[in-house]
């Protein structure tokens, strides 16, 4: 054997070993004991992330729809309790769900492992990918999850699914990876076509939807979200790409805590920047697009939603440091955020929507019997075009309490700017308008268009 094939037979090898010992590194799953044949990867991923999956309950009314209980606190009315999962993505509270899984239910709440049950905001709903985030406060960090990289699916490997079917918390059932690329329209999403979607064979069954999907390193490639009806085995999943895209938006971490960067990251991975903002705290830093931003304070970045991840609980005026490449170059700067107003909600829902809006206050809930204080109360309403509300059978007034926008409830103002301030021209918008009179109580859902 020449000396160059030896060298490049080491070379081989080295190189081997470096990625072997780095894989390693990354994985946060690390065999209890490796001799004990009962330690098998399901069994150490359930270990390490039962914490991270929840229980999503909530009261809920039967069939009618739209229905007053939703919203006021009658007598003598049936409730049920709604079934579902979810799972942690961020220490500070934030969890994933499933769009069908959050609609019905007059309020959220969620069980952990160890039986604390806390009520949880429903912040953010994606129909066409039957996604939805909510957020709990606990007072203490949560365990989360760890993603895949987007696209990062074998076909045959191994499947961890935990879930809470029929309301048995906490079940982990395995399979593995049927297929991908597949397409079906979930249960109580009606007209929405789910594409790209990832199938297991691992038991799947009513209340399963929601829960995480691990492969046998414990990374989560997908979640939950339907079971092939009048067939077993037969599950499909929200794979994690779509995740990856999706969920940056429903955080929406700069508008939500009121911070600002001045940079955007290209949807997929890498960490790379789309654009910076003229005279922004990014152009300040000196970033530049096509920049692959790699960590923030020590924190790998891998794509858009660990940048994102990253943000969350940061203030303005804090500098953060950022390790990024420049045609294959290390750079590093400090980047300071800048203090973003939050919309103005009254002055949005003026201009959009000609109502005039003021705080809820206790007083005004109560004698509405409303259920929760959340929503604000419409003072005044615009009369002719581009609105024309004085043309409809049931038109917005005075007094009336605006308590849901689309699917989301505003607790204030705040909100409402929050929920409106990305609404384009000719976008619908249903808008959920309350009120009593005597002893009649009248729901009025309102699908207005943006001019």
């Amino acid at each position: 054997m020449s000396n160059i094939a030896m060298k490049r037979i080491l070379l081989c090898a080295a190189a081997l070993a470096a990625l072997t010992a780095a894989a390693f590194a990354q994985d946060p799953i690390a065999p209890k004991n490796p001799a004990d044949p009962r330690h098998t990867p399901a069994v150490d991923v359930f270990q390490h992330y039962k914490d991270s999956v929840v229980y999503l309950t909530g009261p809920m009314v039967g069939p009618r729809e739209p229905a007053v209980e939703e919203f006021f606190a009658l007598p003598h009315k049936r409730e049920v309790m709604s079934l579902g999962s979810g799972f942690v993505v961020h220490e500070s509270g934030y969890i994933l769900a499933n769009a069908h899984a959050v609609e019905k239910p007059f309020f959220h709440q969620v069980t952990f492992s160890n039986g604390q049950t806390l009520p949880a905001e429903l912040l953010a709903v994606v129909r066409q990918h039957d996604l939805a985030l909510l957020k709990v406060e606990t007072g203490r960090p949560l365990t989360a999850v760890k993603f895949a990289r987007g696209g990062d699916l074998l076909v045959g490997e191994p499947v961890i699914v935990i879930g809470n079917p029929q309301g048995l918390r906490l079940t982990c059932t395995t399979g593995v990876l049927s297929a991908v690329g597949r397409a079906t329209m979930p249960v109580g999403l009606s007209g929405v076509l789910l594409q790209g979607m990832i199938q297991t064979d691992a038991a799947i069954n009513p209340g399963s939807s929601g829960g995480p999907w691990f492969n046998a390193v414990g990374d989560v490639i997908g979640i939950t979200s339907a079971q092939r009806r009048g067939s077993e085995n037969i599950g499909f999943g929200i794979p994690v790409e779509t995740i990856r895209q999706t969920l940056p938006e429903m955080l929406d971490v700069e508008r939500r805590q009121g911070i600002l960067t001045g940079v955007q990251i290209q949807p997929s991975e890498p960490c790379m920047v789309s654009a910076v903002v003229a005279g922004s705290p990014a152009a300040a830093a000196g970033i530049k697009p096509n920049d692959v931003l790699t960590r923030l304070d020590g924190k790998p970045l891998t794509g858009q939603l660990d940048f994102c991840f990253a943000l969350i609980g940061r203030r303005p005026r804090e500098s953060l440091k950022l390790d990024l490449l420049r045609d294959g170059r290390p750079v590093q700067v400090s980047l300071v955020l800048a203090d973003r107003p939050k919309p103005d909600g009254a002055a949005i829902l003026k201009a959009k929507f000609g109502l005039t809006a003021v705080p809820l206050d206790k007083a005004k809930a109560e004698a509405t019997a409303l259920r929760v204080l959340r929503g604000v109360v419409i003072t005044e309403v615009a009369k002719g075009p581009p609105w024309n509300y004085e043309k409809l059978l049931s038109p917005p007034l005075p007094g009336d309490v605006l308590a849901r926008i689309d699917f989301i409830r505003p607790r204030n103002l705040n909100d409402v700017g929050l929920l409106l301030d990305r609404v384009g021209p000719k976008q619908k918008v249903v808008l959920v308008l309350l009120r009593r009179t005597g002893n009649s109580v009248t729901r009025v859902d309102l699908t207005t268009i943006a001019p």
